[in-house]
C-alpha cells in the first residue's frame, strides 16, 4: 500500500497547486466535482485485499484533493463517491451522479477503471461539454514529489508534441529496443495518433493523468496499417510475467509466443482459441514515471513503446525500451527522439 494516511496534505499541495493553476487553469466560480468509487460490504469479503487497499488509497487521495483545493482556491469544490464498476463499460444507474456532473464545469474522477465508456458520465460530460480529468487506477504516489505528476507540463508538451510530429502522418514506422525487438508498422493512409499533456484547460477537453504519451487506437479488424514485428519483452512487469517472453507479430495479429514464465501458457492458448489483434500502439514522453507495476504510469515511461493485444484481458500492455526508430526510412537515435 502507497501509505496514503502517512502522508500529510502539504506533501501533494504543491501538486494540486500546479495541476490547478498550470494544467487546468481553474477560473474564477467554476465548479470542480471529485469523483471516486467506494469498496462495499460485500467487496470487503469478495475481493482482494491488494485490490481493496489500492481502492481505499485513492478514496483517500480524492478527499485530500478536496480538501487542498478549498484551502488553495475559493471555488465551489464536491466530493463524490460512486459505487464501483470493476469493469470496463459497465453503466451504473446514478441520476445523484449525472446531476453532479450537470452542475459542475471541471470533472476529476479518480477510479478503479476508466469511466470514458461509462454512459452515465460521459453523456452529461458531453452534454455541457465539460472538462474531464481522469486517473483510473493511478497509485496515490503518482501526486507527491518527484512523482509524474511534479512536473512542468510546458515542458512534457514541448516532448509529447516533438514526438507526435514524428509519427503523425508517417507512411512508415519502425521501432528498435537494445534486446533485439523489431516493430514495423505500414500505413495504407494516415492514421490519427493522439497525444496527451495534462492539460484540461477548455470546455470539452480531456486529459487522463500522470501526463505524457502518443497513442495509435487500432479498430478492431482494420485494414489501414500492417503490423509485423517481433517482440522480446524483459520480465517483471506484470506479476505473471516471470522470464522472458518473446512474441511474434504478423498482420497486426498476435501469431506466435516464447517463454513468459507463468503468463506463457495463457498467451499460447490465447492465440490458439482467439484472433488477436493489435489494438493500441503508445509511446511515453514523462521523464518522472518510473513505476513499472501500473500501466496508467509505465504508459508515460519516456522512451518506452507499449503494445496492447484484444483479446488478452490478463496483461494490459507489454512494453519495450525504444533504442532507436526508423521513420520513412530515415533513422533516429533514442537521444534524437527523447531529448
Amino acid at each position: 500500500m502507497g501509505n496514503m494516511a502517512g502522508h500529510a496534505n502539504n506533501d501533494i499541495k504543491p501538486i494540486v497547486k500546479r495541476l490547478l493553476e498550470e494544467a487546468w487553469q481553474v477560473r474564477d466560480n467554476e465548479k470542480i466535482l471529485i469523483i471516486s468509487d467506494y469498496p462495499t460490504s460485500e467487496d470487503f469479503v469478495k475481493k482482494p485485499s491488494e485490490l481493496l487497499e489500492k481502492m481505499m488509497e485513492r478514496n483517500l487521495l480524492a478527499k485530500r484533493f478536496s480538501e487542498i483545493i478549498r484551502e488553495l482556491i475559493p471555488n465551489d469544490t464536491e466530493l463524490y463517491f460512486m459505487e464501483p464498476t470493476y469493469e470496463h463499460y459497465k453503466n451504473p444507474e446514478d441520476a445523484i451522479l449525472k446531476k453532479k456532473i450537470h452542475s459542475s464545469d471541471l470533472v476529476f474522477s479518480l477510479t478503479e477503471y476508466s469511466l470514458t465508456d461509462t454512459p452515465i458520465v460521459t453523456d452529461p460530460l458531453e452534454e455541457k461539454k465539460l472538462r474531464h480529468v481522469s486517473a483510473p487506477a493511478i497509485p496515490a504516489e503518482v501526486f507527491y514529489s518527484g512523482g509524474p505528476c511534479d512536473v512542468d507540463f510546458y515542458e512534457i508538451e514541448k516532448m509529447t508534441t516533438k514526438v507526435y510530429n514524428f509519427v503523425q502522418n508517417a507512411r512508415t514506422i519502425e521501432i528498435y529496443d537494445i534486446a533485439g525487438s523489431h516493430l514495423h508498422i505500414e500505413f495504407n493512409k494516415p492514421l490519427p495518433w493522439i497525444y496527451e499533456c495534462g492539460f484540461c484547460q477548455e470546455k470539452g477537453m480531456f486529459s487522463n493523468l500522470p501526463a505524457g504519451e502518443v497513442t495509435l487506437e487500432l479498430p478492431y479488424n482494420q485494414q489501414d496499417c500492417n503490423i509485423t514485428g517481433n517482440l522480446n519483452i524483459f520480465p517483471g512487469w506484470q506479476e505473471d510475467l516471470t522470464q522472458p517472453l518473446t512474441l511474434s507479430v504478423q498482420n497486426s495479429r498476435l501469431v506466435d509466443s516464447i517463454g513468459g514464465g507463468r503468463v506463457g501458457p495463457y498467451i499460447t492458448e490465447l492465440i490458439q482459441s482467439e484472433d488477436v489483434q493489435v489494438r493500441q500502439i503508445g509511446i511515453g514522453t514523462n521523464p518522472k514515471a518510473m513505476n513499472p507495476f501500473s500501466p496508467t504510469v509505465a504508459d508515460k515511461f519516456i522512451g518506452m513503446a507499449h503494445i496492447r493485444f484484444y483479446p488478452d484481458r490478463r496483461i494490459e500492455h507489454y512494453y519495450i525500451p525504444i533504442s532507436r526508430m526508423k521513420i520513412n526510412e530515415k533513422e533516429y537515435h533514442r537521444n534524437e527522439l527523447f531529448e
